[in-house]
C-alpha cells in the first residue's frame, strides 16, 4: 500500500482520542524532534498546546538550522534568515502556551545535511542529551515516511534517543500529508510503501486548533511574502497550508 491510500487508511481506521496521554501512550515528559523551525506547529500543534494546557512537561529542539529556505535573498542572507526563524519558533510555541525560554532549544544542525545515521548521527544524539532539560517519558519526531531528508533523518535520531532512553517513540505528520492531496510545486519523489497496517491515534485538534493555526501563521518567513527577493524561495501556498487545517493530527505508534 502506497503512501497516500495508507494516510488514509489511518484518517478512516484509527481511533480518535483528545486525550494527548491515550495519545502519547501514558503521561509524562515529552520531547518533540523537529526537523525545521515550523515541523513543530505544522505536525502536531494542537498536541503540543493540549500537552501545555495540561500543565505537562514539554521540551522542543528545533533539529535543523533552516538556513536554506530562501537561499538566494540579498535581504536576509544565512545568518540572518537563521536567527529570524529562531524567533518565529520562539512565537509559535509561545502560540502554543510553552515558555520558549525555557521549553525550547536548537540543535543547529545544517538545513538539508541532517545526519541519517553513523558517528554524526550519535554525535547528534548525544548534542540532544546535552540540551533536554529532563529524560523524556515519549519521543515524539518525525514519520519517517515524510518525504524529505531532514524528516527522515530526525526520524532515525528520535528512534536512537528513544532506545537510549527507554522512552516510548510516536510520530507525527509533515509532508507525508501531499502524497494525499498533492499540492502544487511540491516535488514529493516516489511514493514509499509503509509496512503493517497504521497503529496509533488520531488526536482531535477541538478548541487546540485555533492556538496551532497562530503557531503556523507566526512562522512569517514560510507562510507570507516577507521575504521578497527570492523567487526560488520556499513558501507555504494556501494549499499547502490547507493540508495542516484538519481537525485531527495523526500520532503513529
Amino acid at each position: 500500500m502506497r503512501a497516500g491510500a495508507w494516510l488514509r487508511r489511518a484518517q478512516a481506521d484509527l481511533p480518535v482520542t483528545a486525550d494527548p496521554a491515550a495519545a502519547l501512550g501514558g503521561t509524562g515528559p515529552l520531547l518533540v524532534l523537529a526537523p525545521h523551525p515550523d515541523d513543530e506547529s505544522l505536525g502536531c500543534g494542537a498536541l503540543l498546546a493540549a500537552c501545555a494546557a495540561e500543565g505537562r512537561p514539554v521540551h522542543v529542539v528545533v533539529v535543523s538550522d533552516g538556513r536554506l529556505s530562501h537561499p538566494r535573498s540579498r535581504t536576509h542572507p544565512a545568518q540572518r534568515l537563521v536567527a529570524l526563524r529562531q524567533a518565529e519558533a520562539r512565537a509559535a510555541v509561545a502560540e502554543l502556551g510553552l515558555d520558549p525560554a525555557r521549553d525550547l532549544s536548537f540543535l543547529g544542525l545544517p538545513d538539508c545535511g541532517v545526519p541519517a545515521g553513523g558517528p554524526a548521527l550519535a554525535a547528534a544524539v548525544e548534542a540532544l542529551r546535552g540540551v533536554v532539560p529532563f529524560t523524556p517519558a515519549v519521543v515524539l519526531g518525525p514519520w519517517r515516511h515524510d518525504p524529505h531528508a531532514d524528516h527522515a533523518a530526525t526520524a532515525a535520531i528520535a528512534v536512537a534517543l528513544a532506545a537510549g532512553c527507554e522512552a516510548r517513540l510516536r510520530s507525527y505528520v509533515v509532508w507525508g500529508w501531499a502524497f494525499v492531496t498533492p499540492p502544487p510545486g511540491f516535488d514529493l519523489g516516489a511514493e514509499p510503501e509503509p509496512e503493517g497496517a497504521p497503529q496509533g491515534w488520531r488526536f482531535s485538534a477541538g478548541r487546540h486548533l485555533a492556538a496551532k493555526r497562530l503557531a503556523v501563521a507566526a512562522h512569517r518567513s514560510q507562510t507570507s511574502g516577507l521575504i521578497a527577493d527570492d523567487p526560488t524561495g520556499f513558501r507555504l501556498v494556501p494549499e499547502a497550508l490547507a493540508l495542516f487545517q484538519q481537525p485531527e493530527e495523526l500520532v503513529l505508534a
